[in-house]
């Protein structure tokens, strides 16, 4: 199966990667503190020119996990979404991804709330989803009297779903977006066989980021790693979501899966694909276009959803 082709703008990014930061080590590879350092640096640059918020805030709720409010001008004070960023459950921060908060905060008018969770390989399952039921457990003392969703990207989708199944119908969010996520451990996919060595996340990467996470027994039998195999009652009790995919991505056919499930249920929970973009569009809205687009798109959804 031929790799898709890269969209103009989105070859456009490759190429000036490459010419600003030329080949780098493929920080899976690196130990934890200098793979993140790397991490760090290359996706910060991501966040200017920061979109200006009304308000933004820094609060400490009782367990002690630091939350960062973006509290858009379109508030209209009903709604908060808890966004949960991505890396492989292993890197990257909210400081990496608060440009994609303040992005997400504008498109769909509701203030969003990151925060950082324990990361693996020091800190391997379940600690960074156990990292994201005490925030939502205590999101009133961010910010009160808010119907509350939740979000996340890559790994910070596979977490966000994995709160809503943990939950199992108590405390749900009320809707869920979720942005090209990991759903599945099949490494043997369409998505994984067609875009096996990128451009960008590879298979190799990501078979070292779950190794990094999660034993490989322990995969595929619970819903809250691979929630594309939870049961059909799992599944059914969701509350609505929004999902899209990358199509130059291995993880593509996971966000395909995991639609068709929820779709074979009689469930109408929009999905996107985003031709010719690769795995982590979303982040480089500063030069994007089509990240841009993305975010509209979640709004219209969420706004739909609320």
């Amino acid at each position: 199966m031929p790799l898709p082709p890269l969209a103009p703008e989105m070859q456009a990014v490759m190429e000036r990667l490459m010419a600003e930061d030329g080949v780098q080590p493929d920080p899976t590879l690196l130990l934890p503190a200098e793979g993140r350092a790397k991490a760090e640096a290359a996706n910060r640059r991501w966040n200017g020119p920061a979109p200006a918020m009304a308000r933004e805030l820094i609060v400490e709720p009782p367990g002690g996990r630091r939350a960062f409010v973006f509290v858009p001008p379109s508030d209209t004070g009903r709604e908060a979404i808890l966004y949960i960023h991505g890396g492989g459950w292993a890197f990257c921060s909210a400081a990496t991804h608060e440009g994609a908060a303040r992005r997400l905060a504008l498109a769909t008018g509701a203030p969003v709330i990151t925060f950082d969770y324990r990361l693996a390989p020091e800190h391997p399952y379940p600690a960074g989803l156990d990292d994201c039921l005490s925030l939502w457990a205590e999101r009133e003392h961010v910010l009160s009297g808010r119907r509350w969703s939740v979000s996340g990207d890559s790994a910070g989708a596979n977490l966000a779903l994995a709160l809503m199944i943990r939950l199992k119908g108590r405390d749900l969010p009320h809707c869920g977006l979720l942005f090209y996520g990991v759903f599945d451990a099949d490494f043997e996919s369409p998505s994984y066989r067609q875009v096996a060595e990128g451009p960008g996340l590879t298979r190799g990467k990501m078979q070292r980021y779950w190794d990094f996470y999660a034993p490989e027994d322990q995969r595929l039998s619970d819903p809250c790693l691979t929630p594309a195999r939870a049961s059909d009652e799992i599944l059914a009790a969701l509350p609505p979501l929004y999902l899209n995919a990358a199509e130059v991505d291995p993880l593509r056919s996971d966000s395909e899966a995991l639609a068709a499930r929820l779709h074979a249920l009689g469930r109408k929970d929009p999905f996107d694909t985003v031709p010719g973009v690769v795995h982590g569009f979303m982040q480089m809205s500063i030069w994007l276009p089509q990240a841009e687009a993305a975010f509209d798109r979640a709004g219209e959804a969420f706004r739909t959803m609320t």
